[in-house]
C-alpha cells in the first residue's frame, strides 16, 4: 500500500467521510448527524440524515471541533475534563464536547481535521466515526 498524499482535509476527503459515515450508520440501524471539520475547527462538510434528531446539528458540529481543537477524541477530552477538575473547559472556545462521537483525522500523524457524530448512543457515534476515517483513508491509499 502506498503513502498517501492527503496534507490537509479537502472536499474528497470530507465527502468520502460522510459517505463510509453514513454506511456504517444504515448498518447500525441508526440516524445521525455527520459532522466534518479542517485542522482550525471550521465545518467543512456536514449531513443530517433522514429522522436524525435536530438537537444532534449542533452536538455532532461540537463533537467536530472539540476533536480538531485539541486532536484526541471526544470522549478521551471529556474524561481529561473529569480526572483533572477541569470543570468549565467545555464551556471555552465556544462549546466544546465531553462525550464520546468526536475523532481526530489523522494521516502520517498530522491533524487533517475531525469527525463528529451525534444521534445515536455514544458507542455507536463513536463506532461510526472511526469507521468513516479508517475506511476513507484506506480508500484515499489505494488511490495513491
Amino acid at each position: 500500500m502506498t503513502e498517501t498524499t492527503v496534507i490537509a482535509m479537502n472536499q474528497h476527503l470530507a465527502e468520502s467521510l460522510l459517505k463510509y459515515a453514513e454506511e456504517k450508520a444504515n448498518a447500525l440501524a441508526v440516524n445521525v448527524c455527520i459532522a466534518i471539520t479542517d485542522s482550525g475547527a471550521h465545518l467543512a462538510a456536514f449531513k443530517r440524515m433522514d429522522h436524525a434528531f435536530t438537537g444532534s446539528i449542533d452536538v455532532a458540529i461540537g463533537k467536530a471541533r472539540t476533536s480538531s481543537l485539541f486532536p484526541v477524541s471526544s470522549g478521551d477530552f471529556g474524561q481529561l475534563v473529569r480526572n483533572e477538575s477541569l470543570t468549565g473547559m467545555e464551556l471555552t472556545n465556544q462549546g466544546l464536547v465531553a462525550f464520546p462521537g468526536g475523532v481526530p483525522v489523522k494521516c502520517n500523524n498530522r491533524l487533517l481535521g475531525a469527525i463528529g457524530i451525534s444521534g445515536a448512543t455514544a458507542e455507536q457515534d463513536e463506532a461510526i466515526a472511526n469507521y468513516a476515517i479508517a475506511t476513507s483513508l484506506e480508500d484515499i491509499n489505494g488511490d495513491s
